[in-house]
């Protein structure tokens, strides 16, 4: 087992657009707090935020999107112990699993963008609205395309090993 590496050495920084995502998501964040908390408060007074449910799925949506670079540059991403019996393999075993992951992460990461952009044309096409607050859609999944595509990017890039044996 590797030793753990000292608290006072900097990770390496996060990318450029990984960080700017990374500041939508909290800007995301903080609007989902004030619409929870203005509906609970005018609750009290019997005049709920209309569309409230729907703002707040749509800003999970788009903070669950906006986290995705950020996650990925560092590579932190959830993974399942399925391959923990390769941990005492030879070194070479090891990092090819690795690359093999980064490859695979990329692949799956790229065809949801494109998925996505598709769905995006689509619904732009059809003009799909949210029923209660009338905002349109399609830019929700522009952007989910748009963060999936930089993280089929940073799948590639990233050389951090969270989680690896090495």
């Amino acid at each position: 087992m590797k030793p753990t590496p000292p608290l006072d050495k900097p990770a390496p920084a996060d990318p450029a657009p990984a960080r700017w995502f990374a500041g939508v998501a909290s800007a995301v964040l903080a609007l989902m707090a004030v619409v929870a908390f203005g509906d609970v408060a005018l609750r009290v007074v019997g005049r709920p935020v209309t569309g409230a449910y729907e703002l707040t799925a749509l800003l999970m949506g788009l903070l669950i999107y906006a986290s995705l670079p950020l996650v990925t540059a560092r590579d932190e991403h959830v993974r399942a112990g399925i391959l923990q019996m390769w941990t005492t393999a030879p070194r070479w075993v090891r990092r090819s699993l690795r690359e093999l992951r980064r490859v695979l992460s990329s692949l799956a990461f790229g065809y949801l963008a494109w998925a996505l952009l598709q769905y995006m044309f689509r619904m732009a096409e059809a003009g799909d609205r949210a029923p209660y607050i009338e905002v349109p859609l399609a830019w929700v999944a522009g952007f989910g395309a748009l963060a999936l595509a930089l993280s089929a990017l940073l799948a590639l890039w990233t050389r951090r090993t969270s989680g690896s044996a090495e």
